[in-house]
């Protein structure tokens, strides 16, 4: 009795294109998850907290709607991560003092006695996560990555007049 059975090949691993979408996109996520995991397993802060505490930490007091502008969020989750804040008692919310309808989210002074924690778990993994780079490779990832980022303001900007213009003539 013969065998027709076709043996599994292998694709050719195929070089990958680092120009590609693809590649950039993969790679930065991948630093971005790495750097959350390794925080969030040091902190016991989940990645959104820490955005809420650091934004916080430059300016105490804002209204939810103004955390979730700064940090481009929906209002909801800031209010769910805010409570969680509340809950571990690094986070309260206070009246507003000129609107008593709205609250106002300030970190509190435990989350102060203790920030310096946070702060010497994120200069580990930096110096970690850097290591092996010279200062001149790393200030040139730096200065592309801004132009990246004022890139896509730039896009995003654009894409937000042409929306707005395009709801004008509906």
């Amino acid at each position: 009795m013969k065998k027709n059975a076709a043996k599994a090949v292998k694709p050719e691993a195929e070089t990958p294109d680092v120009f590609s979408p693809e590649h950039f996109l993969r790679a930065i996520t991948d630093v971005g998850t790495m750097l959350a995991t390794v925080y969030d397993r040091r902190t016991g802060l989940t990645r959104n907290q820490t955005r809420i505490v650091v934004e916080l930490l430059e300016r105490d007091g804002q209204t939810q709607t103004e955390l979730a502008n700064a940090l481009l969020i929906h209002k909801v989750s800031v209010g769910i991560y805010v409570s969680e804040l509340e809950q571990m008692g690094l986070a309260e919310r206070r009246n507003h003092p000129t609107d008593g309808r709205a609250k106002c989210i300030y970190l509190t002074p435990l989350l102060h006695a203790n920030k310096h924690i946070g702060q010497d778990h994120y200069q580990r993994i930096h110096a970690a996560a850097i290591d092996g780079i010279g200062r001149e490779d790393y200030l040139t990832m730096l200065k592309a990555m801004e132009r990246m980022r004022d890139n896509l303001v730039e896009l995003d900007a654009s894409e937000k007049a042409a929306e707005k213009a395009g709801a004008k003539t509906d």
